[in-house]
């Protein structure tokens, strides 16, 4: 049999055999590669189900994404997760700025806070995503 006749090391052709400890290190440098070409590729990870606070974004590759937004909030048309209310006085307050409860929602049988604009345009700081003015109202990038 050819098998039996062949030199340890052998390749089976005019080759030369491989050195023992190139057949060491091939095993070990094919799986750090695949592991770079698999590993992570610095995208961003879509956010669980309902763990989005209040004024944090609710736009998920390009869409309004409202399941995003935590229970006792709902995803506003401008892409941020707002309070849900019944009236203006359970919103959140900030100083020099006004807001009002309105149908401004994904879900349009939803009241919810949405905070406006000052005189000079500005809109209050949150704690969450950057809101900017937009027709007197305080948005998110959606």
């Amino acid at each position: 049999m050819l098998a039996e006749l062949q030199a340890y090391g052998s390749t089976g052709g005019i080759a030369l055999a491989y050195d023992p400890c190139m057949r060491n290190a091939i095993l070990p440098l094919s799986l750090s590669i695949f592991f770079l070409a698999c590993g992570d590729d610095g995208e961003p990870t879509r956010p669980v189900d309902g763990t989005v606070t209040m004024w944090e974004s609710c736009v998920w590759d390009g869409q309004l994404t409202p399941e995003l937004c935590a229970p006792e909030l709902s995803c506003s048309s401008h892409g941020v997760c707002s309070p849900i209310c019944e009236t203006f006085d359970e919103c959140p307050q900030y100083d020099g700025f006004d807001g009002e409860c309105d149908h401004h929602a994904v879900d349009r049988d939803v009241l919810i806070c949405i905070p406006k604009c000052n005189m000079a345009d500005e809109c209050p700081k949150t704690g969450g995503v950057e809101l900017h003015c937009s027709d007197f109202y305080c948005i998110g990038d959606s």
